[in-house]
Order: C-alpha cells, then sequence, then structure tokens
C-alpha cells in the first residue's frame, strides 16, 4: 500500500508546486501565502482518494490528477478560514505559525478566498470529458457550501449545549462532506454510474467520520469528550466497517480497504 500511496502524493505534490510557482504579476505577497499553506504538508489524504477511486473506476489516475489536487486546494482553503481569529482562533498549523499570525489577517483570508476559487479552476481542466468535469464541480460545490464546509464551521460556532446529534451533523460537513467528495469526484472523472458514485461518496462519508472520531480520541475532544474514549473507539470502528462494506460494490480494493484500516488506528 505505501508505494502507491507515496506515487499518489508525489504526483500531487508535483502538480502543486508546478501550479503555484511565482508569477511575478503584482500579487507575489498573495501567492506566497497561498504556497505556505498549501506547500505545508499534511497526509494528502483526499487527493489520494481521489486517484484511487478514479483508478478503480477504469481511468487513467494521471486523468483525474487536476480534480484531486482541486480537492487539496478547497481543503486548505478551509484550514486557513478555521484558524482565523473569528473561526476557532488557532495561531499555529502543523507545527508552524498559522496563515493569519505569518502574513496577517487580511492576506489570510484573500489567500483563503483565492484557494477556494483555484480549486474549481483546477477541476475544470482535468483532462475527461465535460459532462465528467461539470458533475465533479456540482460535487465539489456541494462539499464546500451550507451542506458541507461552510455549515459545518458555522455549526461548530454555534453556542448551544453540545450533543451527540448536533456533533455528528457538524462532523458530516466540515470533515466527511470533503472526503466523501474526493470519492464521488473520483468515480465521476472516470464517467461513473451515478449509483456509483453515490456509494463512493458514502465510502468517504463513512470514513469520513470514522478519520474524525479517530482525531477526537487522539485530542480527547469532540465525541472523545462527550461519550468517552470507550463509546468513541466503538463509534470510530462502526463508521469503519460501514465504509468497508461499501467497498463491496467496486473491483481491486485492496489498496483503499487497507488505507480504510490503517486511517482508523493512526497514532497522529
Amino acid at each position: 500500500m505505501d508505494d502507491r500511496y507515496e506515487y499518489y502524493r508525489a504526483m500531487v505534490e508535483y502538480w502543486l508546486t508546478g501550479r503555484f510557482s511565482a508569477a511575478h504579476d503584482g500579487a507575489d505577497g498573495l501567492r506566497e501565502a497561498m504556497r505556505y499553506s498549501l506547500l505545508a504538508g499534511g497526509k494528502r489524504v483526499r487527493p489520494v482518494l481521489c486517484l484511487e477511486f478514479a483508478r478503480v473506476c477504469g481511468l487513467d489516475p494521471e486523468d483525474a490528477l487536476p480534480a484531486a489536487c482541486g480537492i487539496e486546494m478547497l481543503h486548505t482553503y478551509s484550514l486557513i478560514h478555521d484558524d482565523l481569529p473569528c473561526m476557532d482562533d488557532d495561531d499555529e498549523r502543523r507545527g508552524r505559525p498559522a496563515s493569519h499570525k505569518k502574513f496577517g489577517e487580511t492576506t489570510a483570508v484573500l489567500a483563503g478566498d483565492c484557494l477556494q476559487a483555484e480549486a474549481f479552476a483546477a477541476v475544470c481542466e482535468a483532462p475527461v470529458g465535460e459532462a465528467e468535469r461539470f458533475r465533479c464541480c456540482r460535487i465539489l460545490s456541494y462539499a464546500a457550501g451550507a451542506a458541507g464546509i461552510c455549515g459545518g464551521q458555522f455549526l461548530d460556532l454555534g453556542e448551544d449545549p453540545v450533543t451527540a446529534e448536533r456533533l455528528t451533523a457538524t462532523d458530516e460537513r466540515k470533515t466527511a462532506a470533503l472526503m466523501a467528495a474526493a470519492c464521488a469526484m473520483g468515480a465521476a472523472c472516470a464517467g461513473a454510474e451515478e449509483k456509483t458514485v453515490e456509494r463512493a461518496w458514502g465510502f468517504g462519508r463513512a470514513l469520513g467520520m470514522a478519520f474524525q472520531c479517530r482525531d477526537d480520541l487522539l485530542d480527547g475532544d469532540g465525541f472523545c469528550a462527550l461519550l468517552g474514549a470507550e463509546q468513541c473507539q466503538a463509534l470510530a470502528e462502526t463508521y469503519t466497517k460501514r465504509a468497508l462494506t461499501l467497498l463491496n460494490g467496486f473491483h481491486d480494493t485492496a489498496f483503499l480497504r487497507a488505507l480504510t484500516t490503517e486511517l482508523a488506528g493512526r497514532s497522529n
């Protein structure tokens, strides 16, 4: 599994680095802020999922690469905005200053805005059919809006008492929706039938929830703080089993099964 994962990740890093090289067009400071967050490392789980679902559904992963990188741009935009003082107010991201601490709040906001726009531009450049690009843009826009990242952030900032239902609704939008979109876009890039795209979405949603539960266990917050470590672990296992079951509708899923199991049991 590791060889394929690193191959996919190298593809993504190469594409993103080339995309955001200095242009000397008067907006160099903005581009620097975008590169700072986008090229800061990370697991690149979402683009890897997109590339693998494209392959599983019969497409050369290279042809899905712009769409996969678009997902990572949108994810990075969400992290930049998530760290802002008016949102979660975090000073660090991945062991170094958050974008607004490094470049100032205004530039950080604009860097996030620009990455969101560039995400859709990238998807539109994927060397697949027009119908496939349209489907991918529709999926990504759904995951980015009120039903996805923005809605999840809004719920996360609410002052109502935290319940399991509200926490689930928040995590489904803020974490799971984009992971679901990554899987669904890979299938859509390959021209898969709608029921196959929906199954890929369901897998990504379940994996995203398992991923979030594992985060909560590692950080001691979220479901772990609300339900306790034992119930949070059980919830993570339930979502993991659901994700693995949804893979039964696809062929050649050894990589996805191994990745699902690894993510559900990761230590960082």
